[in-house]
Parts: structure tokens; C-alpha cells; sequence
């Protein structure tokens, strides 16, 4: 969880990023590719946001926790290291299907649609290496596509460079308060050639300590493991005119446990929880289970990416396969046979007759995802009138789940020798064909006007097998659907002067429906197919420097309207996905940057965000005019960072960084109560979950060569809560997950 280190990326890639605008001290330019085509991001009309190397490395940025103080509008719902939902602009109700994209380069990773988990199967992917990270905020479906209605997340990577040999090697070591400590190693080399080609690799093996004991199963730092990875990268320039580069890229998350705390919870009564259901059950970080909890999580990107300028403009192939492994344990024995029955007992109960000894239920996932992906775009050079660029897209994208439900023998943690209860397995195919364009029309060096639109038709089909202990014969079900969708953007840009942008932009983004597995003698009415859902995103903007490029100021309000949201209802005795309720998002976001002297600079970034439902969705326990999950209402974060010569060529830095997160409101549920003969949803009280700080601090010295760094994280030791569930722990209790607490760390860095 450490981030890139100084000198990292290759000289040259760097002077392309970021390059001097002004006199000494001044902020920096960044060059960004959101719009597919590489400009400056003061020019780009919507939301976004580039982490520089720089400031991956400054501010040892090493998750999505830590992107939150950098991004405006971005919150994250972590239950565990691999498993988290990431949201931009309070587009939160809960659901499976994901609402950010996540790239890598140009390659789409993760899931397209809802049959595979893709809302918290995010890539977790460790930053070192990189050239940058991007955040689009606001739908994206005219040049991204599927799943891209709230915005997108993308981690740029050094590309190899035929100019220089260089490399980067760094160890270092991390204690974390409550827990232990683990070291660190992480290289790259970039090796030249011949004079037009050049290979990049890069590596990491990086321990997560632990700091979650179990006093059950006698166990401390419970929730350790490792991050290992290894990216190899071939650039062969064939032509002056033509560039072939090929990646690879695979990555291996593993960990003994979960970093949940047991709480209090709903303690058997979600209708009336009780009001200090946040409060530890065991200990302010423990956990009572019955089994160890490990997961894995492997991700595996392939790709090969095609340029060809051709004098009027460029044509690039991307061709891609990714694979994502998840595999999951988790200990069921304390979930509830019926929701807001205690007496009606556990699943461990269950198991415990059906053994005839003392006995628990566990539950595994395996999740396989494999997909391709083919885009090929033409696009006109810059500097003109009329810019342009026109693709097409196609994906293929086949997953299963598979899950079990064994019972093990309690304290042994031996399972035992009866089959599993249930053994769902769920195979899914996503088949998507897409054509987007968009083209800029500059009326004078003042005025242009980008227009664009995208039309996708997507097929799928999925079938679902359910067999076990408990259900006999083998059920079988499965579904088909197809889908069209068009989405639009339309951004008029005003350049007020050399240093200030003004831009409007109303832009759509949307994630596809999708079939349900239902039987063929299904009841009529149970709807066999869900429709997409859709943002519509009204946006205005400005840019703009001030004081000889010392102050920049980045500020966009919007409103977003969501309609048809995808959720789970039950109907007939089926639980199926549907469309139902609507939402708004309105909001402000900011961020400032200040460079009053040569190496002294701050960067004040923050949102406020007012999401909330337009109409009940009763079967999802959502109400008109709810709150939408984890989305703060206030979020802010500075940074302050000063350079300073030292001795014997080394320059000195130190920085700090104090953020906040405002209170948010957890997951929207809904209990089953029968009345009058009919089962209906009576919404359950949403827990309020509290706001929190957190400080950072870091220093070092750094001659270009070498550098030696110090850093804090989390200074104060909060307990910030990233994720909340009300039932699942023993006395029908809870969990939470917290921040990682007060981390120490230090790392040597060799250059060459």
C-alpha cells in the first residue's frame, strides 16, 4: 500500500506530464487522455481529475481510501481489500452492477453488466509504476459505454521508453498500530531496444499487516496478507508512423481474514435496532468467528494496442483479454434462519441437527470472469476547425459463480462429510457491439462546441443450476435478453482568455439490463428481463490560473437525474432484478492549488453532494426523499508540501495532509413481513454512520538517486467506518469495517 517511488517513471514521460507554465514555483500543467485523444486538462469541458506520479508518490497514495482526499465527489464503501464500491457523484443505492468504469490504459477491466458482481469486484490494483491516475466525474457513455453512468477511474502506465536505460528499486516497512508490521520490496527496469523499441517490467511484493484479532480462534492480525504483481510492457516504433505495444499484467491479493470489527448491530430486530448498534461486541478491533475467513482475489490484463498516423489523422487498434479469479470463505453459522426472528435460530443451528454435533455453515464464492475486447477508432488531427474521431467497440464477456454451502465441525474447524446444503451456480454471456462519435467545432479562438453519441446493442443469456442437501431434484433456470441504447454529451467550451476555461455539458451514461433466471413455467407477470438504467448529467464548469500560474481554481456544480434503477424485488416467491425508483444529485466541487514560493504548495479539494431518492422503491426499503448509501454530504482535504535544499545535494520534503469525511447514511434493506396473506417490504432503519478526520504526514530527503522517506498515516488513529452490516455475527450482532489505523512507515528508494 505504498505508493510509487521517486524517479520511478522515465525522465522523458515525465517532462511530457507536467511541464513548467510559468516562473519558478509555478503549478503545473498536466496533459491528460479523457476525451481519447491526449490535451491539457485546464481544456477538457467535464470533471475531472489527473493524480500525477507526483502525487501518487508525495502523498503515498495506495488505494481508493486514499484517492478520496485527491478526488472530488469520490466515495468508497470497503468491506475488505478487493471488495469495494466505488461511487463518484453519490450514485449509491446499493445493486450489483457497477456504475464507475475502471481502466487500465485504454483496456476496460471488470464486469460490463450485473451477473457477475461487478459493483464490488473492483480492480484493486497497487499503484506503483504508474504515470498517473484519471477520474472522470459524470456519466461517460458516449466514449466509454457500459457501466460508465457515474464516471470513470483510469490507471495510466509508464509506457517503455527507446531514449534511456533506467530502473528503480525500493524496500520498506510498515507497522500499524493494534497489529504488526511487514516489509516491502517493489523494482522496475526499462531497457532499451536498439534505437526504436524498448521494454518496460515492473514488479512488487508487498505484505499487508494485520491489525484484526480474533480471540475465538485465538488468532491476532487476522486480516494479514500480501499484494504481488508483475507488469511487463513492448514498445516497437515499426515506422516513423506506426507504434505496436504490448502489455501484460497480472496481479494476486490474498488475506488470511477480513478486517471486520464485530458490533452490536440489529441484534436480531432490524425493524428496531437498537441505538448503539455501532458499538464493539468484542473489542474495538476484534472480530468471533467460528472458521478462518481467507479470500484471493487475481486479476490478469492482456493487451495489444495498434497506432498508425496517417498524415490527416490517426487510427488505433486496442485489442484486449482480462481475467478476474475471486475466491471467498465466509463463516454463515451466525446469520439468521428467518430475518427478525432470533427464535427461529442460526444456520449454524441448522447445521449443528443435521450433524448431530456442535457444528457451523460456511459459504464459498468462486468467481470466474473472462473478457475481450476490441475497439478501432480514426481520429483527426488537432489544430483545426472541425476535430473528429470516429470507433467501434465490441466486448465478450462469459463469468460463472459458483457457490457452496458446507458445514464444518466446531471448534475443529474440520468439514464435515455431508455434501453442501445448497450449490448455486450461475453462468452468464455478455455480448455487446457499440459505435460512438464525436466531433469539435470550434467557431473562433474563443467558442467551440463538442458534440457526441454512442449506439450500443448488447445480447445475453444466463443460465442458473441449483442443487444441494436441502434441494432435490436439481432446479434449473435461464434467460435471455437484448438490449439497445443510445447515449449523447454535448459540451460548448468558452475560452474567456489564455488563462480562464467557462464550459456547460449535459451528457448521458447508462448500465445495460439483463436477463433473469427464472423456469419455464414460470407465473406470468414475474418479469423475465430488466431494463437499463440511465443518468442524465447537467454540468457547469470553469478553469482558471491566477498570479503568474501560482493559483489555479477548478470549480463545477451539477445535477444528475437517475432513472429506472436497478434493484433486487421478490415477486411470486422469485427473486429477481428489476427496474424501480429514481433519483437526484446536485452538488459543488472544488479544487484550489496555491504555490506562493519556489517549492511551497497547497491543494484544497472537496465536494458537497445532496443525493437523494425522487420515488419510493419499497422493494429495496427506499423512500422518497432518502438519502443515497455512503455518500457524504461534505468532503474536503488539504495539502501542504515544502522542497527545500538540505546538504550535500540532497533537497529536504515535508508535507502533511489533513482530510474529512462528513456522516453518511449505510446501505438502503428491507425486511419481508406477510400481510393480509401477501408478503410485503417494510424498509429498515438505516444506520447513521459518523463523520471523521484523518492526518497524514510525511518527510525525507532526496538527491535524484536516492531517497529516504518517512511518513504517518491516519496520525490520530480514527475509526472511520467504511462499511456497515447489521447482521451475520454471533447474539445476531453486526460488523463494521474501519480504516486502516495509525500506519508508520519508511522506504529507501535507488535509482538508475
Amino acid at each position: 500500500m505504498l505508493a510509487v517511488a521517486p524517479g520511478a517513471r522515465a525522465a522523458d514521460e515525465q517532462a511530457q506530464q507536467n511541464t513548467s507554465a510559468g516562473t519558478a514555483g509555478a503549478l503545473q500543467e498536466i496533459v491528460v487522455t479523457a476525451q481519447k485523444r491526449a490535451e491539457k486538462l485546464h481544456d477538457v469541458p467535464m470533471g475531472v481529475t489527473a493524480v500525477t506520479s507526483d502525487e501518487i508518490e508525495q502523498q503515498r497514495v495506495g488505494d481508493f481510501q486514499d484517492l478520496q482526499a485527491l478526488v472530488p465527489a469520490l466515495s468508497v464503501q470497503e468491506s475488505q481489500p478487493g471488495l469495494s464500491r466505488i461511487t463518484l457523484r453519490g450514485e449509491n443505492v446499493g445493486g450489483i452492477g457497477s456504475t464507475v468504469t475502471v481502466y487500465v490504459d485504454d483496456t476496460p477491466v471488470g464486469s460490463s453488466n450485473a451477473l457477475a458482481d461487478g459493483a464490488i469486484i473492483t480492480s484493486d490494483f497497487d499503484t506503483w509504476d504508474l504515470q498517473r491516475v484519471e477520474v472522470l466525474r459524470g456519466p461517460q457513455g458516449t466514449l466509454y459505454g457500459a457501466g460508465s453512468e457515474g464516471g470513470l477511474l483510469k490507471f495510466v502506465t509508464n509506457a517503455p521508453d527507446p531514449g534511456a536505460a533506467a530502473g528503480a528499486f525500493q524496500v520498506g516497512y510498515e507497522d500499524i498500530a493494534h497489529g504488526g508490521g511487514d516489509p516491502l520490496v517493489k523494482g522496475m527496469i526499462n531497457q532499451p531496444i536498439g534505437d526504436s523499441a524498448a521494454i518496460r517490467i515492473s514488479g512488487y511484493d508487498t505484505w499487508i499487516p494485520g491489525y484484526i484479532d480474533d480471540p475465538t480462534l485465538g488468532e491476532s492480525q487476522i486480516n494479514r496478507g500480501y499484494r504481488e504483481g508483475l507488469r511487463a510492457s513492448l514498445l516497437v516504433k515499426a515506422t516513423d508512423s506506426f507504434t505496436i505495444r504490448l502489455s501484460a499484467f497480472g496481479q494476486t491479493l490474498r488475506t488470511d481474514g477480513t478486517p471486520q470489527v464485530d458490533v452490536v448491530g440489529a441484534a436480531g430486530t432490524p425493524l428496531t435496532p437498537p441505538a448503539n448498534e455501532l458499538q464493539p461486541l468484542v473489542g474495538e478491533y476484534d472480530q468471533s468467528r467460528f472458521i478462518n475467513e481467507p479470500s484471493t482475489f487475481r486479476y490478469k490484463v492482456f493487451s495489444a494496442t495498434l497506432d498508425w498516423n496517417l498524415g490527416f489523422g490517426s487510427l488505433t487498434s486496442i485489442s484486449s483479454y482480462g481475467q478476474t479469479y475471486v475466491n471467498l470463505f465466509t463463516d454463515e453459522s451466525s446469520l439468521e434462519l428467518e430475518s427478525g426472528v432470533p427464535a427461529a435460530g442460526t444456520y449454524g443451528d441448522l447445521a449443528a441437527s443435521v450433524v448431530g454435533a456442535p457444528a457451523g455453515l460456511a459459504e464459498t464464492d468462486v468467481v470466474n470472469l473472462g473478457k475481450f475486447t476490441q475497439e478501432i477508432r480514426l481520429t483527426s488531427s488537432t489544430a483545426q476547425p472541425l476535430e473528429w474521431q470516429l470507433g467501434a467497440f465490441y466486448t465478450h464477456e462469459a463469468s460463472t459463480i459458483d457457490e457452496t454451502l458446507p458445514s464444518f465441525y466446531i471448534p475443529s474447524q474440520q468439514l464435515t462429510p455431508l455434501p453442501s446444503f445448497e450449490t448455486p451456480h450461475l453462468g452468464a454471456l455478455y455480448r455487446e457491439w457499440s459505435g460512438f462519435g464525436q466531433i469539435t467545432y470550434q467557431f473562433n479562438p474563443q467558442w467551440d462546441l463538442t458534440l457526441g453519441a454512442r449506439w450500443s446493442e448488447n445480447r445475453q443469456s444466463t443460465d442458473e443450476s441449483i442443487s444441494g442437501l436441502l434441494v432435490s431434484p436439481t432446479e434449473f433456470t435461464g434467460g435471455q435478453s437484448t438490449g439497445t441504447d443510445w447515449t449523447y454529451s454535448i459540451a460548448p467550451r468558452w475560452h474567456v482568455t489564455d488563462n480562464t476555461l467557462a464550459y456547460a455539458r449535459v451528457a448521458t451514461g447508462y448500465r445495460p439490463g439483463g436477463p433473469n433466471a427464472l423456469p419455464p413455467t414460470v407465473t406470468p407477470g414475474v418479469p423475465t428481463t430488466y431494463q437499463s438504467d440511465s443518468t442524465t448529467n447537467y454540468e457547469l464548469g470553469t478553469r482558471s490560473t491566477f498570479l503568474d500560474n501560482h493559483l489555479s481554481v477548478d470549480v463545477a456544480a451539477f445535477l444528475i437525474n437517475w432513472q429506472k434503477i436497478q434493484l433486487s424485488e421478490f415477486v411470486e416467491n422469485y427473486t429477481i432484478d428489476a427496474n424501480g425508483g429514481s433519483a437526484q444529485s446536485k452538488g459543488l466541487e472544488w479544487t484550489l492549488g496555491l504555490s506562493p514560493l519556489e517549492g511551497l504548495n497547497f491543494l484544497l479539494t472537496g465536494a458537497y453532494v445532496d443525493a437523494n431518492l425522487t420515488s419510493n422503491a419499497p422493494a429495496a426499503g427506499g423512500t422518497d426523499g432518502d438519502e443515497l448509501s455512503y455518500v457524504p454530504k461534505w468532503s474536503t482535504a488539504l495539502d501542504g508540501s515544502y522542497t527545500w535544499h538540505a546538504v550535500d545535494g540532497y533537497d529536504a520534503f515535508a508535507g502533511a495532509t489533513w482530510a474529512y469525511t462528513g456522516s453518511r447514511i449505510s446501505d438502503f434493506a428491507a425486511s419481508p413481513s406477510v400481510v393480509g396473506g401477501a408478503i410485503v417490504f417494510v424498509p429498515d432503519p438505516r444506520a447513521a454512520l459518523p463523520s471523521y478526520n484523518t492526518v497524514n504526514l510525511r518527510a525525507g530527503l532526496d538527491n535524484q538517486r536516492w531517497t529516504f522517506e518517512l511518513y504517518v498515516k491516519n496520525l490520530g488513529d480514527a475509526r472511520g467506518i467504511t462499511s456497515y452490516g447489521n447482521a451475520g455475527t454471533p447474539n445476531f450482532g453486526g460488523t463494521i469495517t474501519l480504516l486502516q489505523p495509525r500506519t508508520l512507515g519508511a522506504a529507501i528508494t535507488a535509482r538508475f
